[in-house]
C-alpha cells in the first residue's frame, strides 16, 4: 500500500486548475462522528477535503495516495477496525 503513498510537500497544483494537484491524488480523511466515534472517507485531494471539512466542522488528512484503490483498501481497513 504504500508504494502509491505521497507526502503533500511533493505535490504541485495544475496549473489548468489551480484547485486539484499534479500528479492526481485521493486522501483519506478521519472525520468526527462523537465523542470517540471517527469514520473514515476517501476522495479526490483536496477537492473532497474541503467539502467533508465544510460538512463535518473538520477533516484530518491521514494519507495521501496517487492510487485510488490504494485510498479506497486503506479506509476500509481503518473503519473495519474502528468498529
Amino acid at each position: 500500500m504504500k508504494d502509491f503513498q505521497v507526502h503533500p510537500e511533493s505535490l504541485l497544483s495544475d496549473p489548468s486548475n489551480p484547485g486539484l494537484t499534479i500528479p492526481k491524488t485521493f486522501g483519506v480523511w478521519e472525520l468526527p462522528v462523537g465523542a470517540s466515534e471517527k469514520i473514515y472517507r476517501i476522495g479526490n485531494n483536496p477537492v473532497r477535503g474541503n467539502e467533508l471539512t465544510r460538512k463535518y466542522g473538520k477533516a484530518k488528512l491521514v494519507a495521501l495516495y496517487t492510487s485510488r484503490d490504494q485510498a479506497i483498501e486503506h479506509a476500509h481497513d481503518l473503519n473495519k477496525r474502528d468498529t
